[in-house]
């Protein structure tokens, strides 16, 4: 019933004409910084209707179950905003659909026990945000994108056989960037 719910607003908004692009037509490249952690390269180029972007994170934690683990993480996103609209001034509005692919490694050390497994995540998003164009030149943008698909987890290091799992992945990241029109 909700994917049935956002189909008919997406086409509702569509059908009414709003849906136009207000970013710039031309290149596009500037950095972008994620919650959970971590940044990246945001790309635009000229007549491809998708927004693409490259982003790492690594860090580690430490709890009373794992002890300490390590992980490191490598995605790549690429979206097409359907609503891309002025809200005024030098801001606007956007709404879109994606694909993303992202890699994740693990690793930890529990008392004498060490462990290190892989993940593999695929699946899609639905980045909404706002942008700011205080110059021409010039793009601020903050956005939520939800994420949903699918992982492959391995329980050690690049081994997707015996003892690994699919299972269903979930993410609301938070990304705010800059980027630079030329």
């Amino acid at each position: 019933m909700k994917k049935l719910i956002i189909v008919l607003i997406l086409a509702t908004v569509i059908a009414t004409g709003t849906a136009f692009a207000n970013h710039p037509k031309g290149f596009g490249i500037g950095v972008v910084g994620f919650y959970p952690g971590g940044g990246g390269l945001s790309l635009k180029i000229p007549n491809v209707p998708i927004f693409w972007a490259i982003n790492m994170g690594f860090g580690s934690t430490k709890n009373q179950w794992w002890g300490e683990e390590s992980w490191f993480s490598l995605n790549l996103t690429g979206d097409y905003y359907f609503i891309d609209d002025h809200l005024g001034g030098p801001v606007h509005w956007f709404l879109g659909l994606g694909g993303y692919l992202g890699l994740y490694s693990h690793s930890g050390k529990n008392n004498n026990d060490s462990w290190t497994w892989t993940d593999m995540i695929l699946g899609a998003r639905i980045p909404i945000g706002i942008s700011i164009q205080p110059v021409k030149l010039l793009e601020i943008f903050l956005d939520i994108a939800p994420c949903f698909g699918i992982g492959f987890y391995g329980d050690n290091k690049y081994n997707y056989g015996a003892g690994s799992s699919v299972g269903n992945y979930w993410a609301f990241p938070i990304e705010l960037g800059i980027r630079l029109w030329f």
